[in-house]
């Protein structure tokens, strides 16, 4: 069958350096290789933190399925996409880890992530991570720490109106992240909502290396986003209200 080409601006997946120049050229198992681009796409997908997959969920996506029966023709597809991923483990190319899911009595959750910075630190977070199809969030105030993040740092409470979007965002990128952005616009002498907002979409976006600076200000006014960084907080509209 003739491929028509790629649509303009169709979604692209980007893929480290290192996995097409050094990994890929050691793999003489093709279900390693599948495996490994499937499950960095479905990474690329997480728009939040914990960039994490369940490793059942990968399992079961079609293309990925349909890709492992037609380059591994004499082995079954779950034993095919077993020794995949088991190689990339093996390898270093992805980590696994497990957490327990919220009834007891079914068992583990087994995670999958990309061996970087943000997937060593997104797994070491999987104690406590829910189970992929968590049960409607509640806006029971004891159930979150991230209004006493807001108070530690602010020195105020939470406005009523921001409630429902500091817990979003304590959902998406996790109580330590939350904590740190706070720590950052504090240390700026910035306790702004929207400040904050945008330190967590930079290092979403970006990624996030240790002992990362906070958003730099212009002519060293605290508060003032910098136009070359693509101006983070208008993207973040939907966790704010002005």
């Amino acid at each position: 069958m003739s491929f028509d080409g790629f649509a303009s601006g169709a979604p692209a997946t980007p893929l480290p350096q290192a996995l097409l120049r050094d990994l890929a050229p050691q793999m003489t198992d093709p279900a390693e290789l599948v495996v490994t681009l499937y499950a960095v796409e479905a990474l690329a997908r997480v728009r939040r933190f914990p960039r994490l997959i369940a490793r059942a969920e990968l399992q079961q996506s079609r293309p990925l399925i349909e890709t492992l029966a037609s380059l591994c023709p004499n082995r079954e597809v779950d034993a095919a996409f077993s020794d995949g991923i088991e190689a990339a483990i093996q390898r270093g190319t992805l980590i696994s880890g497990r957490s327990q899911r919220d009834d007891a009595e079914h068992g583990w959750i087994d995670w999958i992530a990309l061996n970087d910075h943000d997937g060593r630190r997104a797994m070491s977070a999987t104690a406590a991570m829910p189970s992929p199809t968590p049960a409607p969030r509640g806006r029971e105030p004891l159930a979150s720490g991230a209004a006493s993040i807001w108070q530690d740092a602010f020195g105020r409470a939470v406005p009523t109106i921001l409630a429902d979007e500091l817990i979003a965002a304590e959902s998406r990128y996790g109580v330590d992240w939350l904590r740190d952005a706070f720590r950052e616009a504090a240390a700026n002498d910035v306790r702004n909502w929207r400040y904050v907002c945008a330190i967590l979409e930079r290092w979403e976006s970006d990624g996030r290396q240790p002992g990362s600076p906070a958003l730099e200000t212009d002519h060293g006014r605290p508060g003032t986003l910098r136009s070359a960084g693509r101006d983070d907080a208008s993207r973040f509209r939907h966790l704010f209200r002005e």
